[in-house]
């Protein structure tokens, strides 16, 4: 079964202090071993690289952890776009960063894949179909 990685998992597995490390590692370790493939979207890829000095480092860290990108497709696209529209209308004042959060879940669901994650809140908030693996609480 195909899992789509969050951002912050990506993070985790790359930055040893990382508070999620530990868990992300294991959990990273076992989906590899049972339900390959792993897959990021074009958005965690970039949010990912932000932390990177180049291109090549971001698709050496790609490579590393057996990553596979996929990029969304129409159906996703209109989905987060649907999903941020109803947290803009359920949640007053201005809206910042959320977004990219909405254009991961969208993909995860119209791919019908769980998503890999250590910040559920946007997905299992407006994604109620979306399996999410998360850190246990």
């Amino acid at each position: 079964m195909t899992i789509l990685v969050d951002t912050n998992i990506i993070i985790a597995l790359l930055n040893h202090g990382d508070k999620h490390h530990a868990w992300a590692a294991q959990t990273f370790a076992q989906l590899k071993a049972e339900s390959p493939p792993l897959i990021i979207s074009d958005i965690v890829y970039c949010e990912s690289s932000v932390a990177m000095k180049s291109v090549e480092d971001m698709d050496a860290a790609v490579l590393s952890l057996g990553l596979e990108r996929l990029s969304a497709n129409e159906l996703a696209l209109f989905r987060a776009g649907k999903a941020f529209h109803t947290y803009k209308k359920d949640n007053k004042g201005p809206k910042t960063g959320v977004l990219p959060d909405f254009l991961i879940g969208a993909m995860a669901e119209a791919l019908n894949v769980p998503i890999l994650t250590a910040d559920p809140k946007h997905y299992t908030n407006y994604f109620q179909n979306l399996e999410v693996i998360e850190p246990p609480k």
